[in-house]
């Protein structure tokens, strides 16, 4: 049996798992390309409004089996669990995973261990300190974070190998393990990237001269500078420059980032829209031709490479997997963090130099088609197969 740790909330109701669409697909890959028994873990989810894009799967029909574990809200295990967990560790002839304090049964029971390393420190305080308010209470979670943070790179060192989603993380951990593996995360099929015929039928409509199509898609909280995106698009219409904005998510900030539209006059090109599901997301990128990405943590977001599988250049801020994605795709603008204005004109810039946008979309599909969800995932399927045998 393979232990899969995933930090994706879920809970059962009835006869129904609720599941985030993207983890599911990929437990249901890890159990038909291993040829393994796969035990899932993860938190139960508390509140599935925060959730974007939830399925519900039978019971019955699941191809994995899975153990939804009691955490606080930042998702350390309840001490109810350490028993339970320590069980399913028991059983296992691999964990694939990191969290909940499952390297130390690993470690103390001799079972292979391939740790998965998604948030560097920066990333890692971010998060944590979002849920609560008062300078006391945010450093009390800042000192955890970093003992946390410690436990892990002293994890990192002793795992059979390392598993980096994203450059920030892998440029950090591979200091700590000589085994360690680079992949991009993403919902990115090979079917889904834009047609070629299509992406240049889109330039050349582009070409002509009609108004920019620019989207953002992604949760509408601080950590992801989503009011920031409404703030370009403000400083794009003082600067009378002709385009339209579309915003697809949830989140705690999308009644204030309507306000902020209302109240600048925007209204008629801007639009705050609720979260739609992926295929239509996809189908309105397709027909996008820029998205703006103001992310100020560095976490190795998806948005990034399924932007980029639209022929989209991507106009964002200088965290570190935007920066680094940027320098090997050569595929958009950067600026410094929470400057919409300065990302503002960068983007004018652009759109202004169409020659220029349209070399970054056809580079933006070349990046994708380099980096397809069957080959990032294929890799580590190879990496965990070359442990079972």
């Amino acid at each position: 049996m393979m232990i899969l740790v995933i930090y994706s909330p879920c809970y059962i109701e009835g006869s129904n798992l609720w599941i985030d669409r993207k983890v599911h697909s990929g437990n249901c890959l890890f159990a038909q390309q291993l040829s393994i028994k796969i035990t899932m873990i993860a938190p139960v989810l508390e509140d599935p409004s925060k959730m974007m894009d939830l399925i519900a799967v039978p019971l019955d029909e699941l191809t994995y089996a899975v153990e939804p574990l009691k955490c606080d809200d930042s998702y350390v295990l309840d001490s109810s669990e350490t028993e339970r967990v320590r069980k399913l560790v028991q059983k296992s002839t691999l964990v694939y995973g990191t969290g909940f304090e499952i390297h130390t049964h690993t470690q103390k029971l001799n079972k292979a261990h391939v740790a998965i390393a998604e948030f560097n420190l920066a990333t890692q305080i971010q998060i944590s300190r979002l849920a609560v308010e008062g300078t006391l209470r945010r450093s009390a979670r800042t000192a955890k974070t970093l003992l946390r943070f410690l436990g892990e790179s002293r994890m990192h060192r002793h795992a059979h190998s390392v598993h980096c989603n994203g450059y920030p993380m892998y440029y950090q951990t591979k200091y700590l393990n000589d085994n360690c593996l680079l992949y991009l995360d993403s919902r990115m099929t090979e079917n889904l990237i834009i047609n070629l015929d299509r992406l240049e039928a889109r330039l050349e409509d582009f070409a002509k001269g009609r108004k920019a199509r620019l989207i953002y898609s992604g949760r509408y909280e601080a950590i992801k500078g989503a009011l920031d995106v409404v703030e370009v698009g403000i400083e794009l219409n003082r600067r009378g420059v002709r385009f339209e904005l579309d915003l697809f998510g949830k989140g705690a900030q999308a009644e204030e980032m309507r306000r902020r539209v209302e109240t600048s006059g925007g209204g008629d090109n801007i639009r705050v829209n609720d979260a739609i599901p992926y295929p239509e997301l996809i189908e309105r990128s397709h027909d996008s031709d820029l998205f703006v990405c103001c992310h100020v943590q560095d976490d190795p977001s998806c948005t990034y490479l399924e932007a980029s599988g639209s022929g989209l250049p991507i106009a964002g801020y200088n965290n570190r997997m935007w920066k680094n994605f940027a320098r090997f795709a050569n595929n958009g603008v950067i600026t410094t963090r929470k400057q919409p204005k300065d990302l503002a004109n960068k983007i004018e810039k652009l759109l202004s130099d169409r020659q220029r946008l349209i070399d970054f979309s056809r580079q933006s599909r070349e990046f994708a088609l380099a980096h397809t969800f069957e080959k990032e995932f294929g890799s580590r399927i190879k990496a965990l197969q070359a442990i079972r045998t």
